[in-house]
């Protein structure tokens, strides 16, 4: 990580003071297309914020049409800002007190935060495993404690990734799991009762089985093959079953897993075989978890990077229900996509990463969309503060004078963006789609007014729309009298510190009275990767 350096204030902040990386997967990104390589050194792209260069000239832009109907309702408005992650204990621990304070005042208080107790990225006075004793049956989280406490005041709840990688290894006895288990979940519960879900493994067939990349080794002799990887699994539903028996139900703990690197039917195909012949009437999967960045080829040697097709994601549950249909297995077991990004690891599109942060932003919107539209279906964001890679940052954190307090990245003004919308989603289809790339459009209403965004996903292209929004059937409360409209935007010069640090908030580019009627139509100019925020609220006396 590096040393901290004290905490800066950016010009016009609100405040005044206030992983998948690795050698290994460093060098096969490296080894990937001219756009995706290696991380520059940071004297590279820590670079002062400069003020917005003069513009290149503007690409020609096509019509778009996006039509809103919001008298056609479709049920409550995905929350995906709502489902984050916080880097393990060792990520930035000095500035996670004020970003959580932060998050909280600005609306991203969350439901889900997943926080990691038994990181390999952290030294083994942090691993959970390491602070609980089966002789004596206590337990010391002083090391986890402030990283826990912080992570409960800025969720309703917690997901604990515990990955038993000693177990595994051998470094520890199978028998003294469950044991164990059951000693640190009690314990955990008690001391932090925002724990709500355990997380089991955290990518274990890259964790094992691309380590032959590492070692020279063939595949067939990785730790852990594909079949064996729901052995570890029992332990952990047998010690939150005997938790859960002490707990009101409001309480209970779900478990779930795997936490594969992504959606392979080599790993999860047989761990949903090994949890389907298991005759253990206590038996439970209460969430299936993967991440979202990539594929691999069968020997985890070439990846096949999602950011240029982003549609493929699509498909995901589709493909779950599936397999679980097969096994005669609940078709209610959510699936949760608990770590997502277009940039896995150190890899990047542009050596500066001004550009790469606004095509996170707009990517992680389109994320959203797609799986906002699978039922059972949770995406986490990717991630507050990263440990080494600043693509992945919500928050300010990599300039020459170290993180920055209360300042979103273009990627958290999304976030922050996806917070004002409102109660209800209404159908809003979009004619602006080319494949996967093109105008997104989700819209929302409920009794204080309406809201939607717009953005234009284009990875590295340059494709630029006039988008004319058609709105009908606006909710009563809009149609008579005056109408409160803003306008909020995120591109390449507004609403991005890494362009102008004065104007590192989410910007409001427009702010009117209109009349709109039933009906209404507004026109905006979307750049490549540009995303904005309308929201129509009836207008003060």
């Amino acid at each position: 990580m590096g040393n901290l350096t004290v905490p800066q204030r950016a010009p016009g902040g609100p405040r005044a003071g206030r992983r998948l990386a690795g050698t290994l997967l460093l060098g096969v990104l490296a080894a990937g297309t001219a756009l995706v390589g290696a991380e520059p050194p940071a004297s590279a792209h820590a670079s002062a914020p400069a003020p917005a260069a003069a513009p290149a000239a503007a690409p020609a832009t096509s019509p778009a049409t996006v039509s809103v109907d919001f008298g056609h309702e479709q049920g409550s408005l995905p929350r995906p800002e709502r489902y984050n992650n916080f880097g393990n204990v060792t990520a930035w621990p000095q500035q996670r007190g004020d970003d959580v304070a932060f998050l909280n005042e600005q609306g991203l208080h969350g439901d889900i935060y997943r926080v990691w107790l038994s990181s390999s990225n952290a030294s083994p006075q942090n691993d959970v495993f390491n602070q609980c004793d089966l002789a004596t049956r206590k337990c010391d989280f002083s090391p986890l404690d402030a990283y826990l406490r912080q992570a409960s005041a800025v969720s309703d709840s917690l997901l604990v990734n515990i990955n038993p990688s000693g177990f595994v290894k051998g470094e520890r006895p199978f028998k003294d799991l469950e044991p164990m288990l059951e000693l640190v979940i009690g314990n955990l519960k008690k001391k932090y009762p925002h724990v709500k879900y355990v997380e089991v493994y955290n990518e274990p067939d890259w964790e094992y089985y691309g380590q032959t990349l590492h070692d020279g080794h063939p595949a067939d002799q990785a730790t852990l093959q594909p079949g064996g990887l729901y052995r570890f699994y029992p332990p952990f539903y047998e010690a939150v079953g005997k938790v859960n028996k002490a707990l009101h139900r409001p309480d209970r703990i779900r478990v779930g897993g795997p936490a594969l690197s992504w959606l392979d039917p080599k790993w999860l195909r047989p761990f949903l075989d090994g949890y389907a012949a298991d005759r253990n009437p206590r038996k439970r999967l209460d969430f299936i978890s993967y991440h979202a960045y990539l594929k691999w080829d069968d020997k985890y040697q070439v990846p096949t990077f999602y950011k240029n097709d982003l549609g493929v994601v699509a498909s995901d549950r589709a493909t779950i229900l599936g397999w679980l249909k097969e096994r005669r297995l609940s078709r209610h077991i959510p699936s949760f996509i608990t770590e997502t990004g277009i940039y896995p690891g150190p890899s990047f599109d542009d050596p500066d990463p001004k550009n790469d942060y606004i095509r996170q932003a707009a990517g992680m919107a389109t994320y959203g969309y797609l799986y906002s539209n699978q039922p059972d279906t949770h995406v986490f964001n990717w991630v507050v503060r990263h440990r080494v890679e600043e693509r992945k940052d919500q928050l300010v954190t990599r300039t020459p004078n170290g993180p920055v307090l209360d300042t979103f990245t273009p990627y958290g003004n999304m976030m922050l963006m996806q917070s004002k919308m409102k109660r209800t989603r209404v159908s809003a289809v979009s004619g602006g789609l080319k494949g996967d790339n093109g105008v997104y459009a989700i819209a929302s209403k409920d009794r204080s007014g309406a809201a939607l965004m717009v953005w234009n996903w284009q990875h590295t292209g340059t494709d630029a729309y006039r988008a004319t929004i058609d709105m009908s059937r606006l909710p009563a409360g809009l149609r008579h009298g005056k109408v409160r409209q803003r306008t909020y935007r995120i591109d390449q010069s507004t609403s991005n510190y890494f362009t102008d640090p004065a104007k590192a908030g989410l910007q409001m580019v427009d702010e009117r009275t209109v009349t709109p009627g039933r009906t209404y139509a507004q026109s905006i100019d979307l750049g490549p990767n540009a995303i904005y925020l309308v929201m129509l609220e009836p207008a003060r006396p």
